[in-house]
């Protein structure tokens, strides 16, 4: 048994999956996702658990290469784009461009966040690169 880290064992096994290059994706309660890709689904009610807590948890345990949000963050959800830009430094897109990427994503881990476009795309790295 664990005891530390993320206990969740489905989204701990979606991470321990994750392969270079591998694409995945954090998101709000809202985010459209295709039927063909899984969504760890942690969202309890409206705004629990937040989008932040859950990225910053998922973070300590995976390593990152690159990451993509929506342009929109900056200036409908200020508090998502500073966390994003302190912890992943995203590459901006318009949000059609970002929601059309999500059909290459291994999965999406969905929260309960209830303020728009807290998403985030991230790409798998390698520790020691």
């Amino acid at each position: 048994m664990r005891t530390t880290g993320i206990i969740h064992a489905e989204l701990a096994a979606a991470l321990t999956g994750l392969r270079h290059t591998d694409l995945f994706a954090v998101s709000d309660s809202g985010l459209p996702v295709p039927a063909a890709v899984p969504v760890i689904d942690l969202g309890i009610t409206y705004g629990f658990p937040n989008f932040a807590p859950i990225l910053n948890l998922i973070l300590q345990d995976v390593t990152i290469e690159a990451a993509w949000a929506s342009r929109e963050v900056t200036t409908e959800n200020p508090e998502a784009a500073i966390l994003l830009t302190q912890t992943v430094h995203p590459e901006l897109l318009d949000h059609e461009t970002f929601k059309s990427r999500i059909s290459a994503c291994r999965f999406v881990v969905r929260t309960g966040e209830a303020k728009p476009y807290a998403n985030v795309l991230l790409r798998a790295g390698v520790p020691w690169a």
